[in-house]
């Protein structure tokens, strides 16, 4: 049974879930939820399949993705809710990130074979399904291959910054990542911030105009919780929450609706909805 009836951070196989945007769906609305995000990291590509689905499940639904964010020395997820995945300028960047996403793919196959850790890239694709292609695809094809025994140690073996295989690549600034999702219409949300490194790195994001914070979510405490909402509450700022949820058959298998967000969560998102969504839903 689902702990919440709002799911606002879910992902599926369009980025690296291990769900089809369909079946999240359909879980979502089997587990009583009444409103849902799917948030794929850098592709709006499962937001039309969703949109359909959830008007047939009559679910509410949020179209959102998660943008990958360079910012200083460390690296922040930014959600973009209501975006227009019909938007040109922002398919545009969306497609810049997935070639960036691409070079630094081939990048981590390099340097795996030169680590004696071969996988084929051909065969990375393959388990991704079509979609994004991410670190966690390359994992799954790690373990395939013997090399490790569970995606967590491809991560800390090769994979997690700072380890033998791991290759930077290039990112948006968090202005740009809040100035595309504005100009498609969306509201640009700071996605598990609890993880940031200090105090003063969330005061340098939110001097770039973010509209929100992520106040629940899966790693995030109660503590972590009751200071982002004070925050929130003190600077007028929208409070999110979800579950980050990739499915049942990825690493860390979160169940969809499965961190507890409060009701007025949904009332007030809604409220700040933009005209082209209402007409739409």
């Amino acid at each position: 049974m689902a702990r919440s009836r709002i799911d606002l951070h879910v992902h599926s196989t369009v980025s690296d879930g291990t769900l089809t945007p369909r079946e999240v769906v359909e879980t979502a609305a089997a587990e009583g939820l009444t409103l849902l995000a799917i948030a794929d990291h850098d592709t709006t590509d499962g937001l039309p399949e969703a949109t359909e689905a959830a008007q047939a499940a009559g679910l509410k639904f949020v179209p959102a993705v998660e943008l990958s964010v360079g910012a200083y020395s460390y690296e922040v997820h930014m959600l973009g809710y209501f975006i227009r995945f019909d938007h040109p300028d922002a398919q545009a960047t969306l497609a810049w990130l997935r070639q960036a996403r691409d070079g630094r793919n081939e990048g981590i196959v390099k340097r795996l074979r030169e680590l004696g850790a071969e996988v084929d890239l051909a065969r990375v694709r393959e388990i991704a399904g079509g979609g994004s292609v991410g670190r966690p695809h390359i994992a799954a094809a790690l373990v395939e291959a013997g090399h490790v025994a569970s995606v967590s140690e491809a991560f800390r073996r090769y994979l997690g910054r700072g380890k033998a295989a791991y290759v930077p690549r290039e990112r948006l600034s968090p202005e740009k990542a809040c100035e595309m999702i504005r100009a498609a219409g969306g509201l640009p949300v700071l996605a598990h911030p609890a993880k940031l490194p200090s105090r003063d790195a969330m005061e340098a994001l939110l001097a770039v105009g973010v509209a929100g914070l992520e106040v629940y979510h899966c790693d995030h405490s109660e503590r972590d919780s009751a200071e982002l909402l004070a925050l929130v509450r003190e600077r007028g700022l929208l409070a999110t929450g979800g579950t980050d949820s990739h499915g049942p058959r990825s690493d860390r298998p979160i169940p969809i609706g499965g961190v507890p967000v409060p009701d007025w969560v949904e009332e007030e998102l809604l409220a700040r909805a933009p005209d082209w969504w209402k007409r739409r839903s």
